[in-house]
């Protein structure tokens, strides 16, 4: 059975459960990312396309009680947990929640201080990201930023598995993302490159690498357990090789004997792109 959990707006990998245990997984690199972005004490931040909302805490000490927090999802269920946390106080008060699509922005002009993006140009068609960069930069105030997060799976590996099964999935995975219309997960690192198409000049990206050994704790064990479940369901729908469907069916019935390996190490990297506007 998939375990990619997909909301109620279709996009695998993209409920509050899925995405909360990616983000423990990965915690140190991508709160990294985020104190990188230079949020300061009384802007105010635009989460769009929250999820779960794991990135509001942080972004919420930054800004400071001064500050304004406002969560946008296009998944009602994401919304209605962000509030749900907020009322049992383990998330700040104060953080307003919007169902809402960053294609249409249900914000003025001018509103922000900066736009948050992670992990959702995956989703978008060239054009959708580009209205969606239209619609960032129109609620954006002059010299605000714009911050996207998203991944560049060309370089995901998981080790000790066999590299050439792995990278023949990951391949034909990455070239479905093209078929189907939309940017996927190897696209992190063009990002720099499409938000110049838009107009803007004032870009810098930096990359970061997650890279988990083996006794990587729980929370990895678990996500890549997750991740190795779902590839297995899916590896069948691809044009591979016979003995590589036997080699993903043997991940699939016995994930430990990877994850317990001492030469285990689960890899993944990512892109933060900042975009300041013209002032």
């Amino acid at each position: 059975m998939s375990r990619a959990r997909t909301t109620s707006t279709g996009h695998e990998a993209s409920d509050a459960s899925w995405l909360d245990l990616h983000y423990r997984s990965s915690r140190a690199e991508y709160e990294h990312a985020l104190s990188s972005v230079g949020i300061k004490t009384g802007w105010s931040v635009l989460d769009a396309g929250c999820g779960g909302g794991d990135f509001l805490p942080l972004l919420a000490e930054f800004v400071g009680t001064e500050g304004a927090i406002t969560a946008l999802d296009l998944a009602p269920e994401n919304i209605a947990r962000v509030e749900t946390l907020a009322r049992e106080g383990r998330l700040p008060s104060g953080i307003v929640t919007k169902v809402g699509s960053l294609l249409d922005l249900p914000f003025p002009d001018a509103a922000f201080d900066c736009v948050w993006i992670a992990n959702v140009a995956q989703y978008l068609t060239p054009a959708e990201f580009e209205t969606a960069v239209a619609e960032a930069r129109r609620v954006l105030k002059p010299g605000g930023l714009l911050a996207i997060k998203e991944f560049d799976s060309h370089i995901l590996q998981v080790l000790p598995m066999d590299s050439g099964a792995f990278s023949r999935f990951m391949n034909i995975r990455l070239a479905t993302f093209a078929t189907k219309g939309v940017l996927g997960t190897g696209s992190g690192t063009g990002i720099a490159s499409r938000l110049r198409a838009t107009g803007l000049t004032d870009i810098t990206a930096r990359g970061f690498l997650v890279e988990r050994w083996a006794d990587c704790g729980a929370d990895t064990k678990a996500y890549v357990r997750n991740l190795l479940s779902y590839f297995a369901t899916v590896a069948p729908q691809y044009p591979l090789p016979s003995e590589d469907f036997a080699t993903w069916q043997g991940v699939a019935a016995n994930p430990e004997r990877l994850l317990d390996d001492p030469g285990f190490c689960y890899r993944e990297f990512f892109v933060l792109t900042l975009a300041t506007m013209p002032g």
